[in-house]
């Protein structure tokens, strides 16, 4: 057996009773619990991250077009003819784009898919009313194309659909933020007023569904309703819509296939943005949790180094006379510390499985159960969200083990301020 490691197993075996014991079980304990907190505020902050990003994305799709007046000032301007244009969105099963700065050599990159699946929308302002109260909201039209998939896991009651046939639907799906506001309940009656050159146009609809995505901000202003219900009201076609929805299959190509579509694709009245580009705001706030991630993995970096270094020190001090006799058989201080270093690394071992234990144990329990909540209107969730990545965990632990590796050899220098005739001496 290598001779540094046989002897770095025997001390850290017998560490485990007196006063270096209770030290190094210290450090241990607390080594894993920076481990646990490093692991679990990583999947925090992924797992609230995606939780934000979803919803947004189930609600707006990854890719808005609309023309470029809409855009700039908000005027509702039709877009015609939109077959052709859905059919070649449709057809983008995978883009090679070029990622190096302007005026360097070209780098190819390629995407990891292509666009989903693309359906119209039509958003118009509008006022609610009931017997005894009024509300302003945004209806957004969607077609009978419109991926459902989001909304179904956030209906709280009825069934919003709409049918592909030419009945068109006067059901009504609003928030239930809405419906506490207007003492609404579900198949309750409710009128739309429609403002259009200034004439007011009244629609007698029925409250289908209720919906609660967590979104405060879009729970209060929007309300869903079938698209064509608004193109009979304000005089549009069939094939006039407000703007396209493009769902791409994977969220990172959501920019090279934008900046596709609108070079290569769309006519010059029209434009394509990613949704994080429109609702930026958003974003970037959940952007700003990368530097709490980054402040909680420095601050337990640093915490579980402190405690490594404490109980590497100590060892080095209580087994000083083990070094003296160490160098007087001959072996060199680079042997002896590495003894200590390799001692280090099996105690910081130890204490990374106790802290993956703990880390990924608890994180379970709070996916499983969700025992710790949030306040929905602050957070936008009801309870802590955990994501593990598996990249993450590995990172974490590799990384844990080499810089205290790295570390430990600074306290491990002490080794070359021992020499046998001081030990002889001291005993």
């Amino acid at each position: 057996m290598y001779f540094p490691l046989y002897i770095a197993k025997r001390i850290v075996k017998s560490s485990t009773t007196g006063y270096s014991g209770a030290l190094v079980k210290l450090a241990i304990a607390s080594i894993a619990l920076s481990i646990a907190v490093m692991l679990i505020s990583t999947a925090v902050i992924l797992g609230f991250k995606n939780e934000i990003s979803g919803k947004i994305y189930g609600f707006w799709g990854n890719i808005h077009i609309t023309d470029v007046k809409s855009t700039r000032n908000f005027e509702l301007r039709p877009i015609h003819n939109i077959g052709p244009i859905q059919d070649s969105i449709l057809s983008i099963s995978g883009l090679t784009f070029n990622i190096a700065p302007r005026g360097s050599a070209p780098r190819m990159k390629e995407t990891k898919g292509g666009v989903a699946y693309v359906t119209p929308f039509i958003t118009f302002p509008t006022i609610i009313s009931t017997q005894k109260e009024i509300e302003a909201v945004v209806l957004k039209g969607v077609h009978t194309s419109y991926k459902r998939d989001f909304f179904d896991s956030y209906l709280k009651e009825g069934h919003f659909e709409i049918g592909a046939d030419s009945t068109v639907s006067r059901n009504l799906m609003i928030s239930a933020q809405t419906a506490a506001r207007l003492n609404l309940k579900l198949n309750d009656p409710i009128d739309v007023h429609f403002l259009k050159d200034n004439n007011q146009i009244k629609r007698r609809l029925k409250v289908g569904a209720i919906y609660k995505s967590g979104l405060e901000e879009y729970d209060r202003k929007f309300s869903f309703i079938d698209m064509r219900l608004i193109q009979d009201v304000i005089g549009w076609e069939r094939d006039m819509v407000g703007g396209l929805e493009v769902y791409v299959e994977d969220i990172d190509d959501a920019e090279p296939i934008a900046d596709y579509i609108y070079q290569e694709i769309l006519p010059t009245n029209l434009y394509a943005q990613t949704i994080q580009e429109k609702q930026s705001s958003i974003f970037e706030w959940l952007e700003l949790q990368n530097i709490n991630e980054t402040m909680i993995l420095l601050l337990m970096i640093i915490v579980a180094i402190i405690n490594m270094s404490t109980g590497l020190l100590i060892l080095i001090l209580e087994r000083s006379s083990m070094v003296g006799v160490l160098k007087s058989l001959g072996q060199s201080n680079w042997g002896v510390r590495k003894v200590f270093i390799i001692s280090g690394i099996y105690i910081m071992c130890l204490a990374l499985l106790l802290g993956n234990i703990i880390g990924l144990g608890f994180g379970w329990l709070q996916s499983k159960f969700g025992f710790l909540k949030l306040d929905e209107a602050n957070y936008y969730l009801t309870e802590v969200p955990i994501e593990f990545n598996l990249w993450a965990i590995i990172a974490i632990n590799i990384g844990a083990i080499i810089i205290t590796a790295f570390v430990m050899v600074i306290p491990s220098y002490l080794v070359t301020k021992i020499t046998p005739m001081s030990i002889l001496r001291f005993d």
